[in-house]
């Protein structure tokens, strides 16, 4: 969830992925306070909810980060898995290297690997985020896992995030045991309009700039349009940039929050006017139809009056009506102009979908604290060897594999989410190897004038560069040109040959 923190002066700014730098409204840091105290007093279950977009996921990544090696913690972040599914996930979460096919087996392991966690004086924390798809069965079996416990404490820490409506599921008949055992709970709201200005400041500052970029205006204005929801302010201000960069604008002003306001909503998305939001009765709408064609019949007699001549008798007045209606009608009877139905990439901009199969590094899990080896020795039961096999070694991966083309949407510059696993793979390959160096190109479509397509070819390259640079790679090892509308892979004067040529290549080399 970051801006695209770039200089209206044409200078890219670096994005730091240092969870120090992260940016906490009021409401924010006293989830994050509140969170802490289930931790430390080991209350078992709490529960964080708001609506989407408010930063509950990013919360939860400050949390994480902001814990000691005291801490084991497991985040699952698409918990819309069956039973055996949840299981699995939870073991290679906690990297307890072992592949159940039964409940009963997971059960006996993850009670000995509590167990064994306790007795090496650490807390375990099992984070479950986007909790209002989880099915009522595995919520049971989640409630079961928290009866592993001592006299003393409990062993397992369990918390919910999730959007409102995970709510209303605890309040059903069937969750009546679970929801006894929520001891804290806390519901994040939007920003208010100082904290979305302090917000836009900061995250502008960790980019790179303190100048007031955003004027005032401009700022109220993105509050209108975000309500202030964090991720809603993200996506304004940064088509705002963009919008701005390829201006050659040094300020963002109400008007290009105005621009951007239209270019994002959806079609049909109309905000009511004050006529519409009050419905008249059916008595009002009958005498005001009565009124409507009574002034219509007399403006439509009165108009021919002013026609020229004048005419004070009644035929010159009837001449008068038959001639100005005459002419009136001549004109707006003529041959009805033919539109292209053809589809312009100027005038309407376009969806992309990439079907490819997901990577391994996709799952949706997460370990961020490390486990000690002797803490997952710990967790093996006595007298019992583990007879699952080795994990089996990496092998070696071609170079060839991280040559990528990534597309981007119609005068967009935000990354595919299908396409973060591929980049993060060839971020790791990099820092495995510091004799490979990457080339990033940017390409457009040939819609837009030779130095606009050559600005935002560039600007995406730079996108993609950003990414890799927070995932640890040093920036002088990574090259970016603006290729614009140059080597088109497919015509430019089909849909579809446009859709091809907007595109980022990735590649990797050996030094």
């Amino acid at each position: 969830m970051y801006l695209s923190h770039y200089n209206l002066s044409k200078k890219p700014f670096q994005i730091s992925a240092d969870p120090k730098f992260l940016w906490l409204g009021e409401n924010h840091r006293e989830a994050l306070a509140v969170l802490k105290y289930g931790i430390i007093n080991n209350q078992g279950f709490v529960l964080l909810t708001g609506d989407v977009g408010t930063g509950k996921t990013t919360l939860i990544n400050a949390l994480v980060n902001s814990l000691d090696q005291d801490t084991v913690v497991a985040v699952v972040s698409d918990p819309k898995l069956d039973r055996l599914e949840f299981f699995n996930l939870i073991s290679r979460a906690f990297k307890l290297k072992k592949l159940f096919k039964a409940k009963l087996a997971f059960t006996e392991y993850f009670r000995h690997f509590l167990n064994a966690a306790y007795k090496a004086n650490k807390k375990v924390l099992l984070v479950i985020d986007e909790a209002q798809n989880i099915s009522l069965e595995l919520l049971e079996e989640i409630r079961l896992l928290s009866n592993i416990e001592i006299p003393e404490r409990k062993l397992l820490n369990i918390f919910f995030v999730g959007q409102n409506e995970f709510n209303n599921i605890l309040m059903r008949n069937e969750c009546r045991a679970l929801r006894q055992r929520i001891t804290v709970t806390y519901s994040i709201d939007p920003l208010a309009e100082n904290e979305t200005r302090e917000y836009i400041a900061h995250r502008l500052k960790v980019a790179g700039t303190t100048s007031e970029i955003f004027t005032k205006g401009a700022i109220g204005k993105v509050y209108s349009f975000s309500k202030g929801y964090p991720r809603l302010i993200n996506i304004m201000c940064d088509h705002a940039l963009l919008t701005g960069y390829v201006k050659d604008l040094t300020t963002v002003t109400p008007k290009i929050i105005k621009e951007c306001t239209k270019e994002l909503r959806l079609p049909g998305e109309i905000k009511p006017s004050k006529s519409q939001k009050v419905r008249p009765t059916n008595k009002e709408r009958k005498r005001f139809g009565k009124r409507a064609i009574l002034y219509s019949c007399l403006v439509f007699l009165m108009i021919p009056l002013f026609y020229p001549p004048v005419s004070t008798t009644l035929k010159g007045y009837l001449t008068n009506v038959i001639n100005f209606y005459d002419q009136l009608f001549q004109q707006l009877a003529g041959p009805a102009h033919s539109h292209n139905s053809q589809e312009s990439e100027v005038s309407k901009p376009e969806k992309i979908r990439i079907n490819r199969p997901l990577l391994q590094e996709e799952l949706n899990y997460s370990a961020p604290q490390p486990i000690s080896e002797e803490l997952t020795n710990l967790g093996q039961p006595a007298g019992k060897e583990s007879t699952e096999p080795a994990s089996e070694a990496k092998e070696p991966v071609d170079l060839q594999d991280c040559n990528l083309v990534i597309p981007f949407g119609y005068n967009s510059n935000e990354v595919p989410e299908s396409a973060y696993g591929s980049l993060a793979k060839c971020a790791r390959i990099m820092l495995q190897n510091s004799a490979i160096v990457m080339v990033i190109k940017g390409y457009s479509d040939n819609a837009g004038s030779g130095i606009y397509n050559q600005k935002l070819s560039g600007f995406r390259a730079n996108i993609v560069k950003s990414y890799l640079v927070g995932q640890g790679i040093s920036p002088t090892r990574i090259s970016t040109i603006g290729m614009g509308e140059k080597n088109p892979v497919k015509p430019n004067h089909t849909v579809e040959g446009r859709r091809a040529n907007r595109r980022v290549e990735v590649e990797l080399v050996a030094e």
